[in-house]
């Protein structure tokens, strides 16, 4: 006689888990830029005076044509400039035909716009465009001239008397001027004038206008070499608008 015993290993039920998956914390903030009180940038301003060395290559071509200019300016604002400039010239000429004596001093008086970015707040580079109204007053004579006549084979030998006359006109221009040292520019410009008033009388039209060119000529295009020097003696002021980002937490709904 025997017994089995028979033995049974009964395993637990496997217990079920819930997985939870927890949402990531969405961000209820969103940033805001609010206006705070302006900033302001001092800029380095001065007077630049220099002078125009066309003149000079003017008068190796045109040795009748000697005149002197003087160029300036005065910083404003952060882009714009008030322009002075002003000289003075004399205009002897003579020929076969006739002689001529001339001479006067003008002004011209504008403004600049800089078109150049800053790349940093002192930089003084210029890329410019700019506006002037000029003035001359000068006196021209013909102390002698001769008119020939080919078919009796004489000469009339005559003068004009010294004329006073006042020119008026204006400039559109555009240039460059570049810092090549501290304080030290070069720069030239093309320019366009118009001339406002007749200068034109009956006996002579003027040889030369002192600052503005061929009185003959109702407009003249022209080019500038200038160098330059500016005297930093005081600031602009440039605002800069500030803003300042705060974070504002938005209410759950």
């Amino acid at each position: 006689m025997f017994s089995v015993a028979a033995t049974a290993q009964v395993k637990p039920a496997a217990a079920k888990t819930d997985i939870i998956h927890k949402k990531a914390p969405v961000d209820t903030t969103v940033a805001i830029a609010i206006p705070h009180k302006d900033s302001i940038l001092l800029l380095p301003g001065g007077i630049r005076i220099g002078v125009d060395l066309s003149r000079i290559v003017s008068a190796i071509y045109y040795p009748y044509r000697k005149e002197i200019t003087v160029v300036a300016d005065a910083r404003i604002n952060a882009d714009l400039y008030l322009a002075f400039e002003g000289g003075y010239a004399n205009t002897p000429y003579s020929d076969s035909n006739y002689t001529y004596k001339g001479n006067g001093a003008f002004v011209t008086l504008g403004l600049d716009y800089n078109f150049l970015k800053r790349q940093y707040p002192s930089e003084k580079n210029m890329f410019y465009g700019g506006f002037r109204y000029g003035f001359s007053h000068f006196n021209y004579a013909v102390p002698s001239y001769t008119i020939k006549n080919p078919y009796w084979g004489d000469h009339l030998t005559s003068s004009i008397p010294k004329t006073n006359v006042n020119a008026h006109w204006i400039e559109l221009m555009l240039g460059l001027k570049a810092e090549v040292f501290k304080n030290f520019f070069m720069g030239w410009n093309v320019r366009e004038r118009f001339l406002i008033n007749n200068v034109k009388t009956d006996a002579i039209t003027p040889l030369v206008i002192p600052g503005y060119g061929n009185g003959g000529k109702r407009t003249v295009l022209d080019v500038q070499y200038t160098v330059s020097y500016v005297i930093p003696f005081y600031h602009v002021k440039e605002r800069i608008a500030g803003t300042e980002v705060k974070k504002k937490k938005i209410p759950k709904r």
